[in-house]
Parts: structure tokens; sequence; C-alpha cells
């Protein structure tokens, strides 16, 4: 891990919590994004899910561990020498 996936994920997470306490200022600013995904419905939640994505994926990266968080999650499926 370096000092710069820290920083990414630390600005991930920062952009992430801001989406989702002020979803009101990103929709009115960069407007719906679930019709940008194709997704119809409230563009308050796509935010609000959005925001909780970027959290999640951010700290992830910034703490080094999404390597980790794959493998467990989805290495089951992968064949076994996959990128080895």
């Amino acid at each position: 891990m370096s000092f710069g996936f820290f920083v990414l994920g630390t600005l991930m997470m920062v952009a992430g919590f801001f989406m989702v306490w002020k979803t009101a200022w990103w929709d009115n600013n960069w407007g719906d994004i679930g019709a940008i995904v194709g997704v119809h419905g409230s563009s308050l939640t796509s935010w609000k899910l959005a925001g909780v994505i970027f959290l999640f994926v951010g700290f992830l990266i910034g703490f080094g561990i999404l390597e980790a968080f794959f493998h467990i999650t989805i290495g089951q499926f992968l064949p076994t020498g996959f990128g080895q």
C-alpha cells in the first residue's frame, strides 16, 4: 500500500460522505445520476446509493484491502491459478 492509495481512498470516502449528506446539492448541480446509468426512480436515492458505494470502495482502497475483499467474495468463482 502506498501513500497515494491512502490519499485516493480518503478522497473517495470524503466524496461519498458528501454524496450521502448533501444529496440535494449533488442532484441540483450534477443532475440525476440514475438516468446516467439507466435506472429510473428517485434521483436522490441514486445519489445516496452512489455515495455509499464510494465510501465502501474508498475504504477498501485507502486501507489496502481491496484485493483481499475480492479474493474472499468472488475469488472462489475464478480459476485456481488466476493472476499468478
